[in-house]
């Protein structure tokens, strides 16, 4: 008995009407202020007006399934924040994806999955410590390639 061959993904459209999206699973939510401290460490506080994000985007193909990890880690001179969440697929059957078509499928199908549990799970350990919440800025349509650059924009109005 013959194993079945792996199915190999051609397109991102394909994997896009492949992928199910099975779960969003919390790696990590947690928060720490920056006063109260003998010593803050710098990863903990920024200089003021030094207020930064710095958004990691990972992924794992295992059989049948795909995961999509967006993790931020945002630092500001109240204190830092970070959030590590999965957008996890599910394929009818075990696939094979290049590494550009899995590239683009995180950047532009799992990211917007992920971003506002990005956000809120930000927000709400800023809440919770009682300091300023930072807001992670919308998803750039441009940067993920799902708008034209505004010069491409120009040339074709």
């Amino acid at each position: 008995m013959s194993a079945r061959p792996v199915r190999k993904v051609s397109s991102l459209e394909e994997l896009q009407q492949l992928a199910e999206l099975l779960d969003i699973v919390y790696y990590e939510v947690s928060g720490r202020r920056a006063d109260g401290f003998d010593q803050p460490s710098e990863e903990t506080v920024g200089e003021v007006g030094d207020d930064h994000a710095d958004i990691q985007l990972m992924q794992r193909m295992e059989g049948n399934r795909l995961a999509v990890r967006t993790r931020a880690m945002v630092v500001t001179s109240e204190g830092r924040m970070v959030a590590d969440i999965a957008a996890v697929f599910r394929t009818p059957e075990p696939v094979s994806i290049p590494a550009a078509i899995a590239k683009r499928f995180a950047e532009v199908i799992a990211t917007p999955v992920t971003r506002p549990y990005l956000r809120e799970a930000i927000h709400q350990s800023a809440v919770k410590l009682g300091i300023a919440a930072p807001l992670l800025s919308v998803l750039d349509l441009e940067e993920v390639g799902l708008l034209p650059a505004v010069a491409e924009r120009r040339v074709l109005t």
